[in-house]
């Protein structure tokens, strides 16, 4: 039966090392996509991917509590109209890291910033 040498030992070693390091970047890769959760009163309305988004996109979501103007531009996102009283959502601005919200509690939309793959 064969023993293993130092250089057996050294390059099974260093493999691992290879292979571990593989996988965590494979593993941080996903985590540095970003994208955004529109949420209507608790429910999912939409899924934007952020990351890699390129020029200008807006929908308007529309409900029996009122009007919201969604524009995505680039890799951000924002609330760039709405016909709430106090224009909170508006004043929020761009939203482009992950934790980031953006809430019209009067029509009860969030928009959250989420970092991992899109779901």
């Amino acid at each position: 039966m064969k023993k293993f040498g130092r250089a057996d030992v050294f390059l099974m070693v260093l493999m691992l090392l290879l292979l571990l390091a593989g996988a965590l970047f494979f593993r941080l890769e996903g985590e540095n996509n970003l994208y955004g959760e529109i949420t209507l009163d608790g429910e999912l309305y939409r899924r934007i991917e952020l990351t890699g988004h390129r020029g200008k996109e807006s929908f308007e979501i529309e409900t029996p509590k009122g009007r919201n103007t969604i524009l995505i531009e680039d890799e951000t996102i924002r609330v760039l109209e709405a016909d709430c009283p106090d224009k909170i959502c508006v004043k929020t601005g761009r939203l482009s890291k992950a934790g980031e919200t953006a809430a019209c509690l009067p029509h009860k939309l969030l928009i959250e910033i989420k970092a991992g793959p899109l779901p």
